[in-house]
């Protein structure tokens, strides 16, 4: 894809309102993203626009939260501390299925968050987090892991 379509099709993403019209504008950009997913208000893809091979995968289900930041690229550009003192940062990023982002996450390149994993509001996540894995903080620090006993019980039904 074209470097303006695809940016045309990012701005789309990040102002339409509705979650279906920001999937359809993402995945015109040519990112996977699975069925049943969530994105909210405002969710920002940073990447190198002329890459079209798939740098961010969402699963199934996933619920992406207002105002996350998925990082697939990350470069000084024309500082004069590039490439001398920094590497410049390219990655993929993958999300399992039914995995919440809350608002305001970071998602750094070359991260897989697990399936039904937990990404606190505001973290900076950097390293992978394991399957139901709930994480939080900057940079992200795992906190718990959910078990059978966070589900709700079914109410029983006395007839």
């Amino acid at each position: 894809m074209r470097p303006l379509l695809k940016r045309i099709f990012k701005t789309i993403a990040k102002h339409a309102p509705g979650s279906n019209l920001r999937i359809g504008s993402f995945r015109a950009c040519g990112f996977q993203i699975g069925d049943g997913v969530y994105l909210g208000e405002d969710v920002i893809v940073a990447e190198i626009l002329e890459d079209n091979s798939e740098k961010l995968v969402l699963g199934d289900r996933v619920a992406v939260s207002p105002r996350v930041t998925f990082v697939t690229s990350s470069d000084p550009n024309r500082s004069r501390i590039s490439p001398t003192y920094v590497t410049p940062l390219r990655g993929r990023i993958v999300v399992g299925d039914d995995a919440w982002i809350g608002t305001g996450a970071i998602i750094l390149p070359n991260v897989t968050i697990g399936e039904e994993a937990v990404v606190g509001a505001g973290a900076v996540v950097t390293k992978d987090v394991p399957r139901r894995a709930v994480v939080a903080g900057v940079p992200a620090r795992i906190l718990r892991f959910l078990d059978d006993r966070d589900k709700p019980q079914e109410a029983s039904v006395k007839i």
